[in-house]
């Protein structure tokens, strides 16, 4: 009797031990590893604490996947090369880019070639968050977006050589939130293409910008151009954009005869070159509720022609504005314009 005990003890301990083994999770470091980095680290170091960081980014991006969060402690770091974000999070497990406890980083590519293609941080991969972040003096875009579900927040973005965030070739599902973008100037065309955010040439759906600030950036504030999707865009400002050669519209919203549903609410376009709210040959039908434009050469200029579709407007304001604003064939629900 205590034999055939002892077999099935033993029956059941082995049992035991395959089940934990088959059921354990894995690591906790495998599946939400954390990465520091600062300007006094070491890239021989493990990364893995704040008292051995890495010194560089490019070395804790090379190390990262989903669920990975790389921490930027204060200081300014200098590349000369763009971060490639290629890798992929999920939804329950996004690829993180933070400011350290409350810290100040700042990127600077001032030694990048001005060159197209010599972006700060070109995003190809789905799901990156990016928070907390100086960019600036990149060669051309301070962060291009073509991957999908990414979130940029709280970041800073000035004096690149074109737009300072642009998403495009397929970009969807991104969220824009609380980004200032300011300063940005295209040499090579006198300030005609750089712009402070745009989604534009062939954008997927989905993507939104939220409390964003446009501020004196050479071409447009925002701009919309051939999207081939629509946009929202909530509570976000552009002013005394249009400097040298650039168009200087606060919000282009169209171009090239794209039928793009564009949708903003609560925004605010003050001073800019040339018009606050600009069509642009959209033959969609854009929505503007309660936005409000201050002095720009034309507040809200909708024309019918040469090409436009049905737009709607409900409690916009236009204040002041050099020229008269252009509204035809559109729906217009208390509204007060300048005619």
């Amino acid at each position: 009797m205590r034999k055939r005990k002892s077999i099935i003890s033993v029956v059941t301990t082995c049992f035991m031990v395959a089940s934990l083994a088959y059921f354990s999770p894995l690591p906790a470091n495998a599946a939400s590893a954390a990465y520091y980095v600062s300007t006094s680290g070491n890239d021989s170091n493990s990364g893995q604490t704040t008292d051995k960081p890495y010194k560089t980014i490019d070395k804790a991006i090379s190390k990262a996947s989903a669920g990975t969060t790389i921490y930027l402690m204060g200081g300014t770091y200098s590349s000369s090369t763009t971060f490639k974000l290629s890798a992929k999070g999920t939804s329950g497990a996004p690829i993180k880019i933070v400011n350290y406890n409350g810290q100040k980083p700042v990127v600077d590519f001032s030694s990048q070639p001005y060159a197209d293609g010599s972006r700060g941080f070109q995003i190809t991969g789905d799901y990156w968050n990016i928070s907390g972040v100086n960019i600036q003096n990149a060669g051309d875009n301070g962060i291009h977006i073509s991957g999908s579900n990414n979130q940029i927040s709280d970041c800073f973005i000035t004096k690149c050589g074109d737009t300072g965030l642009q998403m495009s070739n397929g970009a969807s599902n991104n969220k824009i939130v609380k980004v200032t973008s300011t300063y940005n100037y295209d040499k090579k065309t006198n300030g005609e293409n750089a712009d402070g955010f745009a989604a534009k040439l062939s954008i997927g759906p989905g993507n939104v910008f939220q409390n964003c600030i446009a501020l004196n950036n050479s071409d447009d504030g925002f701009d919309f151009y051939s999207a081939g999707n629509a946009v929202k865009v909530y509570n976000s400002e552009a002013s005394y954009n249009g400097n040298n050669s650039g168009n200087g519209q606060g919000f282009k919203v169209g171009g090239n005869f794209t039928a793009d549903n564009h949708y903003l609410e609560g925004c605010v376009a003050t001073g800019n070159k040339a018009r606050g709210f600009d069509q642009n040959n959209n033959t969609g039908a854009v929505t503007l509720k309660n936005c409000t434009a201050n002095n720009n050469n034309v507040n809200f200029n909708f024309p019918k022609a040469p090409n436009s579709g049905k737009h709607n407007f409900t409690g916009c304001i236009s204040n002041g504005g050099k020229n008269k604003d252009v509204i035809v064939g559109a729906n217009v629900v208390n509204c007060s314009f300048k005619n």
